[in-house]
């Protein structure tokens, strides 16, 4: 898509690309193995070039997980502003009030995997938004620390359908960014 912002003496029009949405996909490190209610799905990771300038902030406008499991599941994912441990992944959550304060909280969004979920087939499609009331909401403002263009986040199974089984390389976060 592009805007047109003039023409030139010789009627050529300039575009100017519209370059405010930007679509950031990870693939975080998790393990091979069984979960259980409040365990670290996954431990901090990066969403790089969030933002456009360093120390810049964005709006994450949507956000949807593609797991090759077929297991319905519930967690939180957190944001933060700088690369601070969450915990061990696929060990119980028990991050200190330190280490939180330390991450720079951003904010959160949970997903009610029963309720917000697509079979594809051999996987699950999940998107983050308020089926439930009271449950937090898009968009959330993000903003990368200062010297970088990247904010992180983690995520732990919290809710009803909490015990899914993951192989390595099993979830896709796909991140909407209004840059």
């Amino acid at each position: 898509m592009g805007y047109y912002i003039g023409k030139n003496t010789d009627s050529i029009l300039t575009t100017l690309t519209d370059e405010r949405f930007h679509v950031v996909r990870i693939t975080p490190t998790i393990t091979g193995v069984q979960y259980s209610n409040n365990d670290i799905l996954f431990d901090t990771t990066a969403i790089a070039g969030a933002v456009r300038v360093n120390g810049g902030s964005s709006k994450l406008v949507s956000c949807q997980l593609v797991s090759k499991s077929t297991d319905v599941f519930d967690m939180e994912l957190m944001f933060f502003q700088v690369n601070q441990s969450m915990g061990t992944v696929n060990a119980a959550r028990n991050v200190s009030d330190a280490d939180f304060a330390t991450a720079k909280y951003l904010g959160h969004l949970k997903l009610d995997g029963s309720a917000n979920n697509y079979n594809y087939g051999n996987g699950r499609m999940f998107t983050f938004n308020e089926i439930v009331t009271g449950f937090p909401r898009l968009p959330i403002i993000l903003q990368a620390a200062s010297g970088s263009t990247t904010v992180y986040c983690a995520a732990f199974l919290s809710g009803d359908d909490v015990t899914p089984s993951f192989s390595t390389g099993d979830i896709e976060l796909i991140f909407g960014i209004e840059l």
